[in-house]
């Protein structure tokens, strides 16, 4: 009987301790983290536009995202998808993602065993033989230990939900610079195609007031005309012959600026430039959406509520420390 009792009574105490830790387990994982919750503002958007412009603006969902298409410029369109490729800021935004990311699998890896160890031996074992027999043997040997704290205040949730925002928000960096990469892409081929037509009149202008020029000075050798006559028409074609040097240096610049932001060396756009197309012509409708969609397509918006999220997860992992 006394040997009965003593059963009977570590099997309670067995399902006592497994019953304990369950709730722990249960009071643990149901324990609410510390710190703020993130409470996103809620802000209301007007659904027209405050002005109509006399009945040419319509709202309605955009269907282009990719605007610069609209142009419908061969050339344009190959520029913009070679600075995808090979600018080095948009390839820094994307390393980035892949640095938060990894951030992100550390926050979350921190929810399992924070340290693990695993160790193992063997060795020979040759003694003395003063039996007459072999007595050589192996010995062998392995243990393993891990450690693991309890999320009770909710640290570890509270650093990857930070995580993850940052982790979001190096994405929403990324479109944000991806967005300002081609509006630059288009402005400066915009600005390479008005120098070139700038350029292109200004020696028109030179061809005409060269002629023009000519037939005054004639005119004057012979009588016919006053020398104020010949030194207006000399005096406005030296003018339009000093814009020539200002346009190609323009010109030049807006051509290195492209290279730059296309990740090339200096030249290296001349070829794709070579034939003139003229400055990029809009259509005669252009979709503009309605005003909530300008802010849900702004990348830099996004990018500011995930880093406020992520540092209101930051003061709950500070208060989880504390």
């Amino acid at each position: 009987m006394p040997a009965r009792k003593t059963r009977l009574r570590s099997n309670l105490i067995t399902r006592l301790t497994y019953s304990l830790c369950v709730c722990l387990l249960g009071i643990v994982t149901a324990c609410a983290p510390v710190g703020p919750e993130f409470v996103k503002p809620e802000v209301e958007l007007p659904g027209e536009w405050s002005t109509h412009g006399d009945g040419l603006l319509e709202s309605s969902p955009i269907q282009q995202p990719r605007w610069w298409l609209v142009f419908n410029d061969l050339v344009l369109n190959k520029l913009v998808e070679t600075a995808w490729q090979n600018n080095n800021s948009l390839e820094i935004a994307g390393l980035r993602i892949l640095e938060a990311r990894a951030q992100l699998g550390i926050a979350q890896g921190s929810q399992y065993p924070q340290s693990q160890l695993a160790a193992g031996d063997a060795t020979y074992v040759s003694p003395a033989d003063n039996l007459g027999g072999g007595s050589n043997f192996w010995q062998y040997g392995i243990g393993a230990s891990a450690s693991w704290e309890f999320d009770f205040w909710g640290k570890f949730r509270r650093g990857i939900e930070a995580a993850d925002a940052a982790y979001l928000s190096s994405v929403a960096a990324r479109n944000q610079a991806l967005v300002l990469l081609t509006a630059q892409v288009v402005n400066t081929y915009t600005t390479i195609r008005v120098n070139e037509e700038q350029l292109r009149f200004a020696h028109e202008n030179v061809g005409i007031q060269q002629r023009s020029y000519d037939i005054t000075a004639v005119l004057y050798r012979n009588g016919s005309d006053s020398e104020l006559d010949m030194q207006q028409a000399h005096t406005l074609l030296l003018s339009t012959q000093a814009t020539i040097p200002g346009y190609e240096v323009a010109l030049l610049q807006a051509r290195n600026a492209l290279n730059t932001l296309l990740g090339e060396p200096p030249g290296t756009i001349d070829a794709l430039l070579s034939e003139n197309h003229g400055i990029p012509q809009l259509p005669e409708t252009v979709e503009v959406g309605i005003p909530a969609d300008l802010l849900r397509r702004r990348p830099d918006v996004r990018q500011a509520e995930l880093n406020a999220l992520a540092q209101n997860a930051r003061v709950g992992l500070a208060q989880a420390d504390l």
